[in-house]
C-alpha cells in the first residue's frame, strides 16, 4: 500500500506532550444522525468542565459544525455574554485531481491540523462528513473513539449492516463496519494501539413500540458480532433543533440562569450526562467528582454560615445567594476565532 492510500498519520512524538488529546471522530455515512448535535454537545460538555478543546470540521461544503460555532460567536456578540469556545479548525478538501496528489495533500493537511490541536487540547472532536472520503477515512484511522449516531429505526441500521427482514438475522456487515474494522486492524500493526466503537442510539422514541424493542435485540446482535458499545443517545426533542440557530447547547441554556427552564431541558441535560458517563473516561469522571466535592463542600459552608448569622432585618433585602458549581456550570469563559482554515 502507497503512503498515500494508507490513511494512518503517525505524529511525531517528540513534537508532542506526553500527554496526549483524546481524539474522538463522529462518523456516520448516512445524514440527518445528529453526528453535529452530538460533537457540539460533546465539546460545550469538555469546554465546561474545564478542558481544552479542539475541534475539526471535515466537511468543508456542508460545514454545519463550522456554522454551529460560527452562531455561537454572534450569539456572544449580540448578546454581550461569554461562552466557551473550542479552537476550531476547517480542513477543506483538496483541489487536485489527480488521486494520489489528492491524497497526499489531505493527508498533509489533517497532519498539520492534528500536530496544532493535539498539542493544545485536552479532547479533539472530527465531524465527519456524511460520505466516503479520504479525510473520513484519516480521521477513522487516527482516533481513539469512533461515535456513531444513528437514528432508531431499520432504514439508518443499514449503516451497519445488512439484516434479513423477514428472521432479522445479521446477514452480513455493511461498508462502513467494514472500513472501520479495516483501521482497527492498521491501527494495530501500526502502533499497536487500538480503537473504541461507539454506536449511539438517536432520537429514541419514549414509547416501548414493538419497534424499538426489535431494534435493542438487533442492535445487542450487531455488537457482538462487529464488536462496539452501544451508548444511550438523544431523544427526539425540538430543544436541540432550536439551540443550533444560537449555536448553543442544553448545557449553556441550564447554566446561564436567564431563561426558563422546562422539563425538555432537564431531560437534555440528562442524555448528554448519560452520554459523557458512557465514554469512560477516568479524566473525566475524576473532573466531575471533583467539581461535585467542590459544590458539596461550598454548599454546606454556605449553610453554616447562614446558620450562625442573624437574621436580616425587616425592610432589608436578603444577599444575594451564590449558586454552588456543579459538574456542567463549570465555565471557561475563553474566546477564540471559530474558524481556522487548512488548505494547499
Amino acid at each position: 500500500m502507497s503512503s498515500a492510500a494508507n490513511p494512518y498519520v503517525k505524529l511525531d512524538s517528540t513534537a508532542l506532550p506526553k500527554r496526549r488529546a483524546h481524539v474522538f471522530v463522529l462518523g456516520n455515512e448516512k445524514g440527518g444522525s445528529g453526528k453535529t448535535t452530538t460533537a457540539m454537545h460533546l465539546i460545550i460538555a469538555f469546554l465546561r468542565l474545564g478542558f481544552r478543546v479542539g475541534s475539526i470540521d471535515l466537511d468543508s461544503r456542508q460545514r454545519s459544525l463550522t456554522r454551529y460555532v460560527e452562531n455561537r460567536r454572534q450569539t456572544m456578540r449580540h448578546e454581550n455574554v461569554a461562552l466557551p469556545q473550542p479552537h476550531h479548525i476547517v480542513i477543506q478538501k483538496s483541489p487536485f485531481p489527480v488521486a494520489y496528489d489528492a491524497e497526499a495533500d489531505e493527508r498533509e493537511r489533517f497532519g498539520t491540523a492534528m500536530h496544532k490541536l493535539t498539542s493544545e487540547n485536552d479532547f479533539i472532536i472530527i465531524d465527519s462528513p456524511g460520505n466516503d472520503t479520504y479525510l473520513s477515512r484519516l480521521a477513522h484511522a487516527n482516533t481513539q473513539t469512533i461515535i456513531t449516531p444513528i437514528n432508531d429505526s431499520f432504514v439508518d441500521l443499514d449503516v451497519l449492516a445488512q439484516v434479513d427482514g423477514q428472521t432479522l438475522n445479521i446477514t452480513r456487515p455493511s461498508i462502513y463496519s467494514e472500513m472501520i474494522w479495516e483501521q482497527k486492524l492498521e491501527r494495530a500493526k501500526q502502533d499497536g494501539s487500538s480503537i473504541e466503537w461507539i454506536v449511539m442510539r438517536n432520537r429514541l422514541s419514549n414509547i416501548n413500540a414493538k419497534n424499538k424493542l426489535l431494534m435493542t435485540q438487533t442492535v445487542e446482535a450487531l455488537s457482538r458480532r462487529i464488536g462496539f458499545r452501544v451508548a444511550p443517545g438523544f431523544s427526539e426533542r425540538v430543544i436541540f433543533r432550536e439551540l443550533f440557530l444560537q449555536g448553543l447547547t442544553v448545557l449553556d441554556i441550564m447554566q446561564a440562569g436567564n431563561t426558563p427552564v422546562s422539563l425538555s431541558h432537564v431531560a437534555a441535560r440528562q442524555e448528554v450526562r448519560e452520554l459523557l458517563n458512557s465514554l469512560r473516561l477516568p479524566q473525566v469522571d475524576e473532573r466531575i467528582a471533583t467539581l461535585r466535592s467542590a459544590a458539596r463542600e461550598e454548599e454546606a459552608a454556605e449553610t453554616n454560615a447562614s446558620s450562625s448569622s442573624p437574621s436580616p432585618a425587616a425592610g432589608t433585602a436578603d444577599a444575594p445567594s451564590v449558586k454552588p458549581a456543579s459538574a456542567n456550570d463549570a465555565s471557561a469563559a475563553v474566546v477564540e476565532e471559530p474558524e481556522e482554515q487548512i488548505r494547499a
